[in-house]
């Protein structure tokens, strides 16, 4: 395994570890007053899987995952 190939399995486990529960992420959201779909767009997803996430029914994956984890990061600082 090269380094760029491990590099990249330390930051997507870093991510993973820094998804709080999905109502905490709901909360977040809430508390910055923002709809679903909001943040979807913010996102690039759809509503729909912004609800999934927030119940905890599906998880975000690849870059989706990145840049929601980059979302609720600055959902926390603003908060």
């Amino acid at each position: 395994m090269t380094a760029t190939v491990a590099e990249q399995i330390r930051s997507r486990l870093r991510i993973r570890v820094d998804l709080p529960s999905p109502d905490e992420r709901r909360g977040l959201r809430e508390k910055a007053g923002l709809s679903q779909q909001e943040l979807a767009d913010v996102v690039g997803a759809t509503r729909q899987a912004v609800g999934h996430w927030e119940t905890g029914a599906r998880t975000p994956r690849g870059e989706l995952l990145a840049r929601y984890v980059e979302a609720i990061r600055t959902l926390r600082e603003v908060a």
